[in-house]
């Protein structure tokens, strides 16, 4: 008999590569992933690894193992999902993770309906960006997970995960109030500075990208990862942005949110939880409060934001 956790570090193992990075994606030592690991070649009773450097070369035996794990893992969240459903009550504890600004806009109304109508049900709520969340989800640090990708990038493809779109809202050119009015290109801004996100990576490529299907390299003068600061550089004239419609909350006068005219750039924002656990009841009833809080916010995120303009002061 084979030891699932034992299995679930071979996954992850597969996943990243190191025992440094397995490691520090589950919450362990190097030390305590190794010995695990060998316990688990001595289950197998076959080599699973070849040393390649400091990575481990997977043997083809541990890569029939890991296809079999994404299976057995898969099936053990839909046992335990199942069980669960033999008893009326919601409650425990369910770990959610969220980026930030989906954090603000969307988390709290789910959050609010879930307490009141099912108060032994404690949500933790901690923020990652999407790459951080999916590690945490399929290590088992979390149990559900607000993600994101953007249309000109490459789609999230992870096995082990389960993904249902909420939303999809647009990318607007974020402005000072003195500069542009409405709808606006990207070519048009190609001789501004630049205020990028300092470490969305995904946002970063998106906007690289978009700026070189328009035709111009952006310069780049100022970095953060807080939409207020990015506003408030904007506000005060030293730049401009390209911000997710979601960030406009951070708003505040003396600046305009400008449609873009010649691409068409957005977001997609999922939840995602391990395969085979949508069925457990305090996971059906975030995906639910979710899925409605999202209904609710996209109908605002489908109309363009009103101008944010200075009021003179």
């Amino acid at each position: 008999m084979f030891d699932v956790h034992r299995l679930r570090l071979l996954r992850e193992l597969s996943r990243h590569g190191t025992i440094a990075e397995t490691a520090r994606t589950c919450s362990l030592t190097p030390s305590a992933v190794s010995q695990q690991l060998s316990a688990l070649e001595r289950e197998v009773g076959t080599p699973l690894f070849l040393r390649d450097g400091r990575r481990l070369a997977f043997t083809e035996a541990a890569r029939v193992l890991v296809e079999h794990t994404e299976r057995i893992l898969a099936e053990l969240e839909e046992a335990r999902a199942h069980v669960a459903e033999l008893t009326s009550a919601v409650g425990g504890t369910l770990r959610l993770g969220a980026f930030p600004t989906a954090a603000r806009a969307l988390v709290p109304t789910a959050l609010a309906r879930c307490k009141e109508a099912h108060p032994d049900l404690r949500v933790r709520l901690s923020e990652h960006e999407t790459e951080g969340a999916i590690k945490a989800l399929t290590s088992g640090r979390l149990d559900a997970a607000l993600i994101y990708e953007y249309n000109l990038l490459p789609k999230v493809r992870e096995t082990g995960i389960e993904t249902d779109v909420l939303f999809r809202e647009p990318l607007l050119a974020l402005v000072p109030a003195d500069l542009h009015t409405g709808p606006v290109t990207l070519s048009e801004l190609a001789d501004q500075p630049w205020i990028a996100a300092h470490s969305d990576d995904a946002l970063h490529s998106m906007f690289e990208r978009a700026c070189g299907l328009a035709g111009f390299a952006p310069r780049v003068e100022y970095t953060s990862n807080d939409y207020t600061v990015i506003f408030a550089l904007v506000r005060a004239g030293l730049g401009v942005a390209l911000v997710p419609r979601l960030a406009v909350e951070a708003a505040e006068g003396g600046s305009h949110l400008c449609e873009i005219a010649d691409l068409q750039l957005s977001r997609t924002v999922a939840v995602a939880v391990r395969a085979g656990s949508r069925r457990n009841p305090p996971i059906a009833v975030v995906l639910r409060e979710l899925r409605h809080a999202a209904h609710t916010l996209s109908r605002d995120l489908a109309h363009p934001p009103e101008p944010v303009v200075s009021d003179g002061g």
